[in-house]
């Protein structure tokens, strides 16, 4: 049987690419190496009776577009808005809101009147450059250095397009260079509101918040269109409902079906091979998975033109942030939480990192092949929101955090997993004592684990660095930043492509619109 179309890889990027393309009409098969679909946006079982989102964890970036024209709240979707994010300190807690900044203004005056008479420029100034992100990200990115007569049109379209807009591309230069501590410095005094808004520069990093370029991070992070919210039943209902949005205009999906190879001839795909042997033909691919393995595995080396190749290589997928799922017999109680002081009932969503130094220290061990000896913590409880993930009377908290690199020296992991739990439940017990005699049960994913379970080279979760060199239309290797490959009816569609990491559909959406471009001359050539 010979299709449209075949994703490789069921992540949600993959199927909202595959999902996108069967409702223009194109018979389309999704082919997922696991038993459930999702990639990192899954709902996983870990203890009997307790379930998590596995990796990601927060549905704020799902792009409304896709959440709306694929129809994704008819085919299940339902999520609970928090829409808040708390910082507990050694005796207190600032809490911040993502759709209030007065209330988040008020929250900083406890702490300084200088930083909250400053809080509306810094949230304007930031706003400013979220927007433009927002943008920018739906965007097919341009091939500045392409001289052909379309090339040039792009380009000069695109210039136009963002022609009055001179602030806002000044602050995201600024946020590509500068340190998330200088960033914020520019505003704020005091260290625990300086922290507030650098954690955001810790996630998903390699690098302390004192380097520059992490500011970026904070952007990134906040480029979500829905707040702070948590999808009801886990990561793993969006991608259902993707899948059940695609499937409603016929896309096929086969889970258990890892692809071996991407097939080539003349320069052009045609299918895949599976690692059962079984051969499957299309008109063209698309692969979801990260472009370390799709050029480096998937696709034989001599249909790749060397130079690409090598940026291939070359392209930076080390992870360092560990993700722990734990059973507890009760919710955590912060200390320095006080319900009417900080303007929520409960922090089902906080970050642990209470000074600038403490964030920074996270990564000093980390340099050297060490992991933290106090890391940097992000638990949340969604089963306070969502009762239906644990036993009555009983919750799940799960902690993204840092810094964990993926090989260490002079030990391995296999060694320090339990050593490096017990720092973890240490800084927790700092910030909400008692929290490790509640604990029944947990699962630790280091980057190693992250990396064998769902095919992401070094355990990264943005498939790669969010760096300036690998931003934009370096991403993944300049010249093809435009979901297209140096193999003609191979498309990349997954983390590795503009804009990165996140579960937003962003990647697939974008991904889908450029083969439908593309799609007569495809057609015609594969006939």
């Amino acid at each position: 049987m010979s299709y449209d179309a075949i994703i490789v890889g069921g992540g949600h990027n993959g199927l909202t690419c595959g999902a996108y393309l069967s409702k223009a009409g194109k018979k389309v098969l999704v082919l997922e190496q696991k038993d459930i679909v999702g990639g990192a946006a899954v709902s996983e079982e870990f203890s009997p009776g307790f379930t998590a989102s596995t990796y990601s964890f927060i549905m704020g970036h799902l792009h409304p577009k896709v959440i709306s024209e694929l129809e994704l709240e008819k085919h299940g979707l339902e999520y609970i808005s928090i829409d808040s994010v708390a910082n507990p300190t050694d005796d207190d807690c600032i809490v911040t809101t993502t759709k209030d900044p007065e209330a988040t203004r008020k929250q900083i005056a406890r702490f300084s009147r200088k930083d909250a008479e400053n809080y509306p420029k810094f949230f304007e100034s930031l706003s400013s450059t979220v927007s433009l992100m927002r943008k920018l990200q739906m965007e097919t990115p341009i091939n500045p250095f392409d001289q052909s007569l379309s090339g040039m049109m792009k380009t000069g379209k695109f210039a136009w397009r963002y022609r009055k807009q001179e602030k806002e591309i000044n602050n995201l230069v600024s946020a590509l260079s500068l340190s998330a501590h200088d960033y914020v410095s520019r505003w704020f005094e005091s260290d625990i509101v300086k922290a507030k808004f650098m954690f955001w520069a810790t996630i998903g990093g390699n690098v302390g918040p004192y380097s520059p370029g992490t500011a970026f991070y904070i952007v990134s992070h906040l480029v979500g269109q829905n707040g702070m919210c948590f999808a009801k039943g886990g990561m793993g209902t969006i991608s259902n409902a993707i899948a059940a949005s695609g499937q409603s205009h016929g896309m096929e999906i086969r889970t258990g079906a890892a692809v071996e190879e991407i097939l080539v001839r003349g320069g052009r795909s045609y299918g895949v091979r599976l690692a059962s042997g079984e051969e499957i033909k299309a008109k063209l691919v698309v692969s979801n998975v990260s472009a370390k393995l799709t050029f480096g595995d998937l696709v034989k080396r001599d249909h790749l033109p060397q130079e690409f190749a090598e940026r291939i290589d070359g392209f930076r997928t080390r992870g360092m942030g560990f993700k722990l799922l734990c059973a507890v017999d009760r919710k955590p109680v912060y200390k320095g939480f006080d319900a009417e002081k900080c303007g929520i009932e409960y922090p089902g969503y906080a970050h642990i990192g209470p000074t600038p130094e403490f964030l920074e220290r996270a990564f000093d061990e980390a340099k050297f092949g060490w992991y933290s000896s106090e890391p940097f913590l992000s638990p949340s409880v969604p089963s306070y929101f969502d009762p239906t993930l644990a036993p009555d009377g009983k919750h799940i908290v799960t902690f993204q955090g840092g810094v964990t690199p993926y090989e260490l020296s002079n030990s391995d992991w296999d060694k320090e997993r339990e050593p490096f739990v017990r720092n973890a439940m240490r800084v927790m017990d700092r910030f909400a004592p008692g929290f490790s005699d509640s604990v029944i049960d947990y699962k630790l994913y280091l980057p190693k684990d992250i990396e064998d379970d769902i095919n992401m080279p070094g355990g990264n979760t943005q498939h790669g660095e969010l760096s300036l060199d690998q931003l934009f239309f370096n991403r993944p290797v300049p010249g093809y930043a435009d979901y297209r490959s140096p193999v003609a009816a191979l498309y990349q569609c997954g983390a590795s492509t503009h804009p990165g990491g996140a579960v937003s559909g962003v990647n697939g959406h974008n991904a889908a619109r450029e083969i439908l471009k593309d799609w007569r001359q495809v057609s015609r050539n594969a006939d």
